[in-house]
């Protein structure tokens, strides 16, 4: 298992900007850009798009579904309704999300690609931070 990455300084000001997250917070390898940073939904696709643009980091396997709600998703009825529609076209739904950390960013920086497995690797890899 690779060592978690160091959050370089560009990917560390980009978080800052966009999300807008002030200096006292410290921004680690293995905060999750849901659970520390309240990045969801729309907000979460939007962050993602540019992330990928800025960093000219490839899709590759990212689905969105694997890490995120989307908007509203959990609104009943409406939830039922989107599982269902979503299903029919072929989309997997994932019942347990995984979370996206800053480690898993910087890691798919490295790689030029989001590699779903490796960029992984960077989230197990910094349990005792």
């Amino acid at each position: 298992m690779m060592p978690p990455p160091e959050v370089s300084a560009e990917l560390e000001e980009f978080l800052r900007e966009k999300i807008g997250i002030p200096p006292k917070i410290e921004i680690k390898p293995s905060s999750s850009l849901e659970d520390d940073f309240g990045v969801t939904g729309d907000d979460a696709s939007k962050l993602i798009n540019t992330f990928a643009i800025t960093f000219n980091v490839q899709p590759g396997d990212f689905e969105f579904l694997r890490y995120f709600n989307m908007e509203g998703f959990s609104v009943w009825p409406f939830s039922i309704l989107t599982r269902y529609l979503l299903k029919l076209r072929g989309v997997k739904d994932y019942k347990n999300k995984e979370p996206i950390t800053v480690g898993m960013l910087q890691r798919a920086i490295e790689l030029g690609v989001w590699d779903s497995q490796r960029v992984s690797e960077a989230r197990s890899a910094s349990p005792g931070e």
